[in-house]
């Protein structure tokens, strides 16, 4: 849908995060503890408590004032199965979704809808803190929306639909303090490659790979060794699954150089093509 405001862009492995779906993990699985936010139901837990504080500091906003009961009925309006749809719809996240076959169906269920918007939500959170939360979702629910300025906001943030008006506004109280927000990045780092396609060489290939081979109950070990100069040494780092090695890496951190083992070995296994 045209109308609908640029949403913020995902940096890195919090993209799997968000679009892996629970079809692709057997049942007690542990979390991925390789990923720095867990799982897409963590941030949608996350993602809807950001998503309820920005509507309801929207609403709040409007003049003139709208009575308590007006708020209640504005905000069930807003925050409804049918409008959280139009939102994925038209952001088109279900195309991006990693499922198995059988769960295909299920993804346009009202349940599903609101926990991949809102696993969105709570991702951009988890980056860029509640002020993109806040910008984001106030141009989505009313582009006529006039923000307050709230902490840390960054009228030039490239995440920044709208910017803030520039006049003073001492006086305008501070939005509820529902959530302490990080600070956003000064400098966001551009965005990596889309790691939603395993064949590109450059994709972050650790976490898929953890997580594949989890859903598969395969044992996989990463022995490292470091050698040369403290300085200016190198790590080796070996992915052995099952007990065979499938890759080896090297890189100038251990992190590197398993990121190097974990794609060598998911191509060896035959989980992606080459290209």
């Amino acid at each position: 849908m045209d109308n609908l405001p640029p949403a913020p862009r995902l940096r890195g492995e919090i993209i799997l995060d968000v679009f892996t779906h629970h079809s692709l993990r057997f049942a007690g699985a542990p979390l991925n503890e390789e990923s720095e936010y867990g799982d897409n139901e963590r941030l949608a837990y996350l993602g809807e408590t950001a998503l309820q504080t920005a509507v309801t500091w929207v609403l709040f906003s409007k003049r003139p004032m709208l009575k308590a009961q007006e708020l209640e009925s504005q905000k069930a309006e807003i925050l409804s199965d049918e409008k959280i749809d139009t939102w994925v719809v038209g952001y088109k996240l279900r195309e991006k979704v990693r499922c198995s076959a059988d769960a295909v169906a299920s993804l346009t269920t009202p349940r599903e809808t609101r926990l991949l918007f809102t696993s969105y939500v709570g991702a951009v959170y988890a980056q860029n803190g509640m002020d993109v939360v806040h910008s984001w979702i106030a141009s989505l629910i009313d582009p006529d929306h006039e923000p307050h300025p709230v902490s840390n906001y960054d009228p030039e943030s490239s995440f920044s639909y709208k910017k803030v008006k520039t006049e003073s506004m001492m006086n305008t109280p501070p939005p509820p303090a529902t959530m302490q927000a990080p600070p956003p990045p000064m400098n966001p780092p551009p965005p990596l490659p889309n790691p939603l396609a395993p064949a590109q060489p450059t994709a972050a290939f650790l976490p898929l790979f953890n997580q594949t081979a989890n859903q598969r109950r395969l044992v996989v070990e990463y022995p490292a060794q470091f050698s040369g100069p403290a300085h200016a040494g190198r790590w080796t780092v070996q992915c052995i699954v099952n007990g065979i090695e499938k890759g080896t890496g090297t890189g100038a951190s251990k992190q590197l150089a398993k990121e190097e083992a974990a794609r060598q070995a998911y191509y060896a296994m035959g989980w992606a093509p080459r290209t």
